[in-house]
């Protein structure tokens, strides 16, 4: 009983691997600049780093509802790119166009692309690596043609709320709209994967893409549906960045995609699909964005904070996938338990 008791506590304390790891970088740099007299753990420095990440959890829940389906999704940069640029001459701020038609439009052109995703890999039988990453290109190129070496500024200032707005103060840590926006958004994909047909249908069809098939489940719709609402938020997320950089230009968002990955597997995506939890993005997300801030606190030269930023992510993903498949030993070995005792109780009855 002690033995059991204590695998369903490590099983719990594996199942919070995101939030271990988001705890252990903050209390690591937090020691480190304090060395040099930084207060790294100051409300407002936390506000940033929160209001940072805010950004990359709308890119990382895309992303993640992807690999949830046992694909990957390489294009969100340049989707992000193309879709703001294409719409940036009426995000303006001499523009005279009521803000929501352009808003609409970069949806709609993200949406586009998702379902051109969607269609290559489950009608043409492209592997999701190979037709994302064309489109990727695809995209890149289309915005490079169309605005050549343009740039798009100023933009509308209310349309920049969106990304520059501020709601509330709690003492020196400033709620920002970005904040609300990541928080309704992990909200409302949470309640669409947790409590829906469509949730438990990704999940599915993510962990055994056959079974799911035989039982009924359309997954060609179902996959196409994930592509078009991933590149939709992509395409929001790059409404985002342009009202914060206040430019559309072409080279946007470049690595984009591969930090919407790294805030996955962090958050406890698992890429051979079927397992994670959607809050694990913006637990990613603050990791991500507090290793560059700590980075930054200690004026590192920046070719030595690509390198060391490369190293912690790996040793942040492989710790936490190393948790995670713990997890899940300790979950298997606990069912298999439970199966014998019941197994046990039948014999000694009959």
């Amino acid at each position: 009983m002690n033995d059991r008791l204590m695998k369903q506590v490590l099983a719990k304390l594996c199942g919070m691997s995101t939030i271990i790891i988001m705890l252990a970088v903050l209390i690591f740099f937090a020691v480190v600049n304090g060395m040099d007299g930084i207060n790294f753990l100051a409300s407002e420095n936390l506000s940033v780093i929160v209001n940072q990440a805010s950004f990359l959890v709308i890119v990382g829940i895309g992303q993640a509802i992807v690999i949830l389906t046992g694909g990957i999704n390489l294009s969100m940069g340049a989707v992000m790119a193309f879709s703001s640029v294409l719409c940036g001459g009426m995000l303006l701020k001499e523009s005279n166009m009521f803000i929501g038609v352009p808003i609409v439009l970069v949806l709609l052109t993200g949406a586009a692309t998702g379902l051109l995703n969607g269609v290559m890999i489950t009608k043409l039988n492209i592997p999701p690596f190979i037709a994302t990453f064309a489109m990727m290109y695809t995209c890149r190129g289309l915005a490079w043609v169309y605005l050549r070496n343009r740039v798009l500024y100023p933009l509308n200032e209310s349309f920049r709320q969106i990304a520059m707005g501020r709601l509330f103060k709690i003492g020196g840590f400033t709620v920002t709209v970005p904040m609300l926006i990541a928080f309704l958004a992990l909200l409302l994909f949470f309640w669409l994967l947790r409590f829906t047909n469509f949730g438990r249908k990704v999940y599915f069809t993510g962990a055994n893409p056959v079974a799911a098939k035989f039982s009924g489940i359309q997954t060609d719709r179902l996959l196409i549906i994930v592509y078009i609402i991933s590149s939709m938020l992509a395409a929001f997320a790059g409404m985002m960045y342009v009202a914060r950089l206040n430019a559309c230009e072409p080279g946007l968002a470049t690595k984009t995609h591969f930090e919407a990955i790294t805030v996955s597997l962090i958050g406890g995506f698992a890429m051979s699909g079927g397992y994670g939890n959607i809050w694990g993005v913006a637990g990613g997300a603050v990791v991500v964005y507090t290793i560059q801030a700590g980075m930054n606190s200690l004026q590192m030269p920046s070719e030595l904070q690509t390198l060391v930023n490369g190293f912690l992510i790996i040793m942040a993903v492989f710790m936490n996938q190393g948790l995670i498949n713990r997890k899940m030993q300790l979950e298997n070995d606990l069912s298999e338990e439970l199966t014998e005792q019941k197994r046990r109780k039948r014999e000694s009855e009959s």
